[in-house]
């Protein structure tokens, strides 16, 4: 309770207590607002983006009151080391544009709310996909990735970090009523890591040249803006789109430094590579076999590449799609994310916009024109218009908004499923089509349904759903398979 308030009539003064029963049936208190995320309130049905962004603003704008509003990001990371290490780590520093003019303009105590509103949404989005916050200097926040806690994708978790930043502080200057930006600088490298004492305290940090570069980097952004160093240009590769900006100079540090300016997400991830294909001769003499029956039968199959971890499933998947491409095939591809999803980032959605011929970093406008085309042509029905608009996380329209708002959780996910599966075999009734949905150990229910329809989608045309696991934590049970029965399916377990 909070002021003699509880979860559900705080909804009603936001005017949206129709989802009151919802938050409650899933035990949701004043103490876990703060910490809700898009995804979470995705997952509790509620459709409408304009609704989950009001209540995560409404959340934010009270988290200062209650009591579980601190940073979630030291609870929530391990113990630090005792003794001091040696470790690749990649640092972003992220500070609020016109910091020294907001601070000409807003008396002490509205600076000091803002400024604990911007860093509380940038402490959750650097948690949210598994940063460390290493501290707070005046309005700048320096984040760690893969301090304590190391990832194989620590460079790629700073880059979606920073991306969610600048639209977390936009939306936060429109609840505001201000123009409100931030700027960051994304670097990597070797550095110290270990506790550094105080009078009071031990405090886990790190230091070493890169450390320096992302606080220069951040000072050399734009409003706006994120720049990262050449280290996590080269470990990104073509998962982003960026845009060279030549070598700079910058104070304490020798040598010129090659700059880039992160735009977007690149739409297909990590699949190109210059590395000659060596072994796994049988697997791909298999899946040969299996084009050759697609295109000449005109009947889909599910093929299922299992391993365990840094075996080559992606290397080996991306000789498929190859191979496929070769034969015509159209390919397009979601990733699944071990760090949660959300924001268009989770691998159905992304796959829709690659249907739609949208890439990953397109706009609202760029998404409803797409929205707008496949309806006039008649390839999603206008029963299901309002379904096809969650998917692209667009706002709905005039009585669909009210419709959708009155629909239980099951009944939107029957429909994007249905949605998705009509716009699979659509694209397959036109050309080949291959679908590929990597790391589904990771894949929450959703996800697994909704790959479950696509797998249904591709068996009455030349379409092949490609997906990857690790054996263990392998989520397609008997129920799933039995779900798409009706559709080849083929399991390529790789040995060493």
């Amino acid at each position: 309770m909070l002021g003699g308030m509880d979860v559900g009539a705080w909804l009603e003064t936001l005017g949206l207590g129709q989802y009151a029963r919802v938050f409650a049936e899933n035990d949701i208190d004043f103490a876990l607002l703060p910490n809700l995320t898009d995804a979470d309130l995705r997952e509790l049905g509620i459709g409408s983006l304009g609704h989950r962004k009001r209540i995560l603003a409404a959340a934010a704008e009270m988290a200062p009151s209650l009591p579980a509003a601190s940073p979630p990001a030291p609870a929530l990371a391990p113990a630090t080391p005792s003794a001091h290490e040696r470790r690749q780590v990649t640092i972003l520093f992220a500070d609020l544009s016109g910091f020294t003019e907001l601070s000409h303009t807003l008396d002490a105590e509205e600076l000091h709310d803002l400024v604990g509103r911007y860093t509380a949404d940038v402490d959750r989005t650097v948690v949210e996909y598994g940063g460390t916050v290493d501290k707070h200097i005046g309005d700048a926040v320096m984040a760690l990735f893969g301090a304590p806690r190391a990832h194989d994708d620590d460079p790629l978790r700073a880059a979606r970090a920073a991306l969610d930043i600048h639209e977390a502080i936009g939306l936060l200057g429109v609840s505001l009523g201000r123009d409100l930006q931030a700027h960051v600088g994304i670097a990597s490298g070797e550095v110290v890591a270990g506790a550094v004492g105080r009078v009071d305290a031990q405090d886990y940090t790190v230091l070493g040249e890169s450390v320096n570069l992302a606080a220069r980097l951040v000072a050399a952004a734009g409003p706006g803006q994120t720049l990262i160093s050449e280290s996590v240009h080269r470990a990104l590769a073509a998962q982003v789109v960026s845009e060279p900006l030549g070598e700079m100079r910058f104070k304490g540090i020798e040598a010129p430094v090659r700059v880039w300016r992160l735009r977007a997400l690149a739409a297909e991830g990590p699949l190109a590579t210059r590395v000659p294909f060596i072994g796994r001769g049988a697997e791909l003499e298999q899946f040969k076999g299996i084009l050759a029956a697609c295109l000449g039968r005109r009947r889909g199959q599910v093929i299922y590449v299992r391993g365990e971890a840094g075996i080559g499933k992606t290397r080996l998947v991306e000789e498929m799609r190859r191979l496929a491409e070769v034969l015509g095939f159209i390919n397009h591809r979601g990733l699944v994310l071990d760090f949660g999803v959300g924001k268009g980032q989770d691998p159905i959605r992304t796959i829709v916009r690659s249907l739609l011929g949208l890439s990953g970093s397109a706009d609202p406008d760029e998404r409803q024109r797409a929205a707008d085309r496949v309806a006039g042509e008649g390839r999603v029905g206008a029963e299901r218009i309002a379904f096809l608009h969650d998917l692209l996380d667009l706002p709905q329209r005039g009585e669909d908004r009210a419709l959708y708002d009155a629909m239980d959780n099951t009944a939107r996910n029957r429909g994007k499923r249905a949605v998705v599966a009509g716009l699979v075999e659509d694209a397959c009734s036109h050309a080949p089509t291959m679908i590929m949905v990597e790391d589904l150990h990771w894949a929450d229910p959703l996800v697994l349904q909704h790959t479950a329809a696509i797998a249904a989608a591709v068996a009455n045309g030349p379409g092949l759903l490609v997906a990857t696991s690790r054996i263990e934590g392998d989520r397609l049970d008997a129920a799933w398979r039995a779900g798409c029965r009706a559709t080849p399916f083929a399991t390529i377990d790789l040995g060493p």
